[in-house]
């Protein structure tokens, strides 16, 4: 069974971009604690306005905040009292102008806080570019390198062979943050995990400017494809339903593990399945993350869907009734343009008993 993976949070750094409400903020970080979270990371742009309810001694051990490598962004993070400090740092730099880097780091191990080192667009260098570093690192004892795929350029071959030969070489732990551009980020961190790393920069439903992998995605993904551990998530669609809605966004009824309609089903065939036996189509159990399975009847259902539908009712449909409704069932999801409702379903069998009884 693998070991729990470490969340690295991005969500509230969304969250302060959105300039979310201060009063919304404290829930934001009360739910993504049940989850887990090893630290949030943000950035210093957005503290100013939120320092009153982020400067609180137990909480600035769970932020990150990431710098620039100036001494006027290193003074302002130290005067907020951050103990954790990323410094962000481009690869397409020329080499000569590490000792910039260096008299960051120094600066941030000079204020008593924990140094990151950020390499913005890692997924650029090859793994061997990065041996320039390792003296850095060890001189001034950075805790982790911060491996960013800022411009999604990588897919999940690449990650998992470039982060192999990046590790047999890395004297500290490596943490691994993908951007979304091409929808592969939830990909491209499990394939991270593969290779070994433990840390994982993700946010809820994959929030942020460039996109973030998604947190939930994750998640479920290690507990049932690895057996991995991770914290119960009985409420993983509500809780991320919330922090969205904090932020004046809504879940997608189609997103994958939360959305509204991923337990939903019409097809005949599907219902039938899910019938027999729900793991034909349902690997995760809609419980699992809070929600229910749906029977959905529209244009696409058969009469199978229409007896189990009805026996969720503890109703027994006929045979008979049930080919004769399937025929108003199916004109009427088709006048409509979407599925019956069940109030629908419900008057077309009322009408059926009354005609059967004239």
């Amino acid at each position: 069974m693998r070991k729990m993976v470490s969340l690295i949070d991005y969500t509230l750094d969304e969250a302060l971009r959105r300039r979310v409400p201060q009063s919304a903020i404290a829930g934001i970080l009360d739910t993504l604690q049940k989850y887990n979270v090893e630290m949030h990371d943000i950035s210093l742009e957005h503290m100013p306005e939120y320092r009153n309810i982020l400067s609180d001694a137990s909480l600035l051990e769970r932020l990150r905040c990431r710098v620039a490598p100036s001494i006027s962004e290193l003074s302002k993070a130290c005067g907020m009292g951050f103990k954790k400090m990323a410094v962000v740092w481009s690869n397409k730099l020329n080499p000569v102008s590490l000792s910039k880097l260096e008299a960051a780091l120094y600066a941030v191990r000079n204020a008593g806080a924990e140094p990151f080192l950020c390499i913005e667009d890692a997924s650029r260098s090859y793994y061997a570019e990065f041996d320039v570093y390792w003296p850095i690192i060890e001189r001034y004892d950075v805790q982790r390198l911060i491996y960013c795929d800022s411009s999604s350029a990588m897919d999940p071959f690449i990650v998992r062979r470039s982060l192999m030969e990046l590790l047999e070489t890395a004297i500290c732990p490596v943490e691994f943050c993908a951007s979304n551009t091409f929808g592969l980020a939830t990909a491209n961190s499990l394939a991270a995990l593969k290779a070994g790393v433990e840390h994982i920069g993700t946010s809820v439903n994959g929030v942020g400017p460039k996109g973030r992998t998604a947190m939930e995605e994750l998640l479920m993904a290690v507990r049932h494809l690895w057996k991995g551990q991770t914290p119960p998530g009985y409420t993983l669609a509500d809780d991320c339903s919330s922090i969205l809605s904090a932020m004046k966004m809504e879940v997608r009824v189609d997103k994958a593990i939360i959305g509204a309609n991923v337990f939903a089903h019409e097809s005949g065939i599907h219902v039938d399945g899910i019938a027999k036996n729900p793991e034909l189509y349902e690997m995760i159990k809609p419980e699992e993350v809070g929600l229910k399975r749906q029977l959905v009847i529209g244009k696409h259902s058969g009469t199978a869907s229409l007896k189990y539908k009805f026996r969720e009712w503890e109703m027994e449909l006929e045979q008979d009734d049930a080919v004769q409704m399937l025929e108003q069932v199916r004109e009427l999801a088709e006048q409509q343009k979407n599925p019956l409702t069940d109030l629908q379903l419900m008057d077309l069998y009322r009408r059926r008993l009354i005609f059967i009884h004239e």
